[in-house]
């Protein structure tokens, strides 16, 4: 009898082990199967709305800086090169070190406390009495915005399963250029029946809305701090992830490669970049909307672009795409150099929209190895570096290219600017080439 029963309490054992199995293996497979697309992650639509809402709000603001500064004030070339230096050296020398502060607190909060902040610090930009104090506004708000681009990173290779991060990426990149057609579009419009000064209003209750969703994501998403010893530790062993992040990047060839030559196709382009108003102020000082007709044109570029790389799920051949990518914006700056004053305007828009291919497959790429390169652990801390050297470029090139034009004229400046991106892609394909050259004389040595 006493077999009977525990052969009983045995099989019931068993029948509760396989019950308990089965259950956890059907919760996985909703689990795999609701995890089909980006939009079936909790809260991961509101998060996205957030960063949609405040993109676009940056793209006000950036219209309305580029009118106040060009048309309002009337600056010189010099003060206009200031705005993007404003908006690079917090980030330059800050991003860095937030790519290592973040992994220790919760991502969703510091969004939010810095939206916050971005909000108060717009509304004071709105009130600024010159473009020295527009200037210093400019450069705290970029202070506080220097945890976004590491987080963003963060966040995606944290929440997004590997199957669909190419599709995240794109769809922030997307996301980011779109806000580049839909705002200036509508600021464009918008100028010509108030003052371009009303435009930051728009920007800081975009950033208004956005801080409310990330409020009501907040317990949706929770990303987990550092546990607390690791939030304790001292200043040197900071130090050391810092130095480790730095170490990381110049060990793994093909971040070390991408990071290389996106910097130095961003600090080619920056050196002219933010000199589009003068151009077209000398072309046709009479329309300044032809600005946000450009811009809006590198957004479709842009955002075509990233619709065909939405279907890859990886990439191959980095050094391809980004000669590639260099090549046609060098293009483009080749035929900006050579418009005369009575151009067609559909000849500066196929130009704009060639720069906006170039640029989204640059973004896509670089984007695509900081987030899936690194381990999980180092992904903020080599975003940090990414974003900071970008940042550098963001205010230094400016500058001397304010000088070049200074010197010499902005057209001329063009056409260097367009030389050095085709010498540039040029010298990223061959090296690719050789490289191939050279693990195919190692596979067949006796060829």
């Amino acid at each position: 009898m006493d077999d009977f029963f525990q052969s009983l309490v045995r099989q019931r054992q068993n029948d509760i082990k396989e019950q308990t199995k089965t259950e956890y293996l059907l919760k996985e497979q909703r689990k795999s199967q609701t995890i089909n697309r980006l939009w079936d992650i909790p809260g991961y639509g509101r998060l996205f709305a957030s960063y949609s809402i405040s993109t676009i709000g940056q793209w006000f603001d950036m219209v309305a800086l580029m009118i106040i500064f060009g048309y309002v004030w009337v600056v010189e070339p010099f003060m206009l090169a200031l705005i993007p230096v404003a908006f690079g050296l917090p980030q330059a020398l800050l991003t860095q070190f937030a790519g290592v502060l973040i992994e220790k607190v919760n991502k969703i909060k510091l969004i939010m406390i810095a939206d916050s902040l971005t909000v108060i610090l717009t509304v004071a930009l709105f009130f600024a009495p010159s473009p020295a104090i527009a200037i210093l506004l400019i450069a705290i708000r970029a202070s506080i915005n220097v945890v976004h681009y590491p987080t963003q990173q963060s966040l995606i290779r944290q929440l997004v399963p590997e199957a669909l991060r190419v599709k995240a990426i794109t769809w922030n990149g997307g996301l980011n250029q779109s806000a580049k057609v839909i705002a200036p579009l509508i600021g464009g419009s918008l100028i010509t029946i108030m003052p371009a000064h009303y435009l930051l209003w728009v920007t800081a209750s975009a950033f208004l809305i956005s801080v409310f969703l990330l409020v009501s994501i907040v317990k949706v998403l929770p990303i987990k701090a550092a546990p607390k010893g690791q939030e304790l530790r001292q200043a040197e062993s900071f130090w050391k992830q810092w130095r480790e992040g730095w170490s990381y990047v110049f060990k793994q060839r093909l971040l070390s490669v991408t990071i290389s030559i996106t910097i130095v196709g961003m600090m080619i382009i920056q050196l002219i970049d933010v000199q589009f108003p003068i151009l077209f102020r000398e072309l046709r000082p009479t329309e300044p909307e032809i600005v946000t007709w450009i811009i809006a044109s590198v957004g479709i570029g842009s955002v075509t672009t990233l619709l065909i790389l939405n279907r890859f799920s990886e990439f191959k051949n980095i050094q391809i795409w980004l000669a590639v990518s260099l090549s046609l914006i060098g293009v483009s700056f080749l035929g900006l150099s050579a418009i005369s004053t009575y151009f067609v305007i559909i000849i500066p828009i196929i130009l704009g929209f060639l720069i906006g291919i170039g640029t989204a497959i640059s973004l896509v790429i670089s984007n695509y190895v900081i987030t899936t390169v690194p381990s999980t652990d180092k992904v903020s801390s080599v975003s940090g570096i990414f974003q900071s050297l970008m940042s550098t470029t963001v205010f230094v090139a400016p500058l001397i290219g304010a000088f070049f034009i200074q010197m010499t004229s902005v057209q001329l400046t063009f056409l260097f600017c367009s030389c050095l991106l085709l010498m540039t892609a040029l010298i990223t394909f061959l090296e690719k080439a050789f490289s191939w050259k050279r693990k195919k004389l190692k596979v067949f040595p006796h060829s």
